[in-house]
């Protein structure tokens, strides 16, 4: 499955394509995602959770990072398995930073290509997949924006390595997991009210 995405960060490129070669930083603004250890200078070993129902995984393996600066893009691979479930997951993240049409905003293009086996991808339909990747890049641009926010703040616009209050942060979503059982049922709430909103305006015309 391919999933192509565009969105726009409060921040000037040159910030976000720094902030963007800490792994650590971006696993702390991704809900369910955590790197474990650093395997080589662009090899990490992480791991992903995610709930779908009653069905639990956490999938483990190896991420590895390409940059290229002069074009400020680059490649994250990774693919894992989760030993309960028996399933595995692969997948490739491009994406590309360019500055905004406004000055001061970045522009960030995002194309991944995921494949999903096992137990899991009995639940990896189109459509309901797309929705809950729109909103994770939505939680991702809060907490990416306000994670900056609060670094800069704090080291004078100097963008460093991972604190250890970044550390720490990571440790505690370790414990945590993407809910993408919440999600599909908060997508389908939506759709439904969206619905009834739809034809209660068809009446109120009549």
């Amino acid at each position: 499955m391919e999933i192509q995405k565009t969105f726009e960060l409060s921040c000037s490129p040159d910030v976000v394509w720094e902030a963007f070669a800490d792994v650590h930083l971006i696993a702390d603004c991704l809900p369910g995602a955590s790197i474990l250890e650093q395997l080589e200078p662009n090899r990490y070993k992480g791991r992903f959770s995610v709930k779908v129902g009653p069905l639990a995984a956490a999938f483990d393996g190896e991420i590895t990072v390409e940059r290229r600066p002069e074009d400020r893009a680059g490649v994250v691979a990774g693919k894992g398995a989760d030993a309960r479930s028996s399933s595995r997951a692969s997948g490739q993240m491009s994406y590309r930073v360019e500055a905004a049409e406004t000055p001061d905003r970045t522009r960030v293009s995002v194309n991944c290509e995921i494949n999903l086996a096992g137990a899991l991808a009995q639940f990896g339909k189109a459509a309901v997949i797309r929705e809950i990747a729109n909103r994770l890049t939505a939680e991702f641009v809060r907490n990416f924006e306000a994670r900056l926010a609060a670094r800069i703040s704090a080291e004078g616009s100097t963008l460093t390595s991972v604190s250890a209050a970044s550390a720490a942060s990571t440790q505690a979503q370790r414990q945590q997991s993407l809910d993408a059982g919440k999600l599909a049922w908060s997508i389908f709430w939506d759709r439904l009210v969206s619905l009834f909103r739809a034809l209660l305006g068809g009446r109120a015309r009549q």
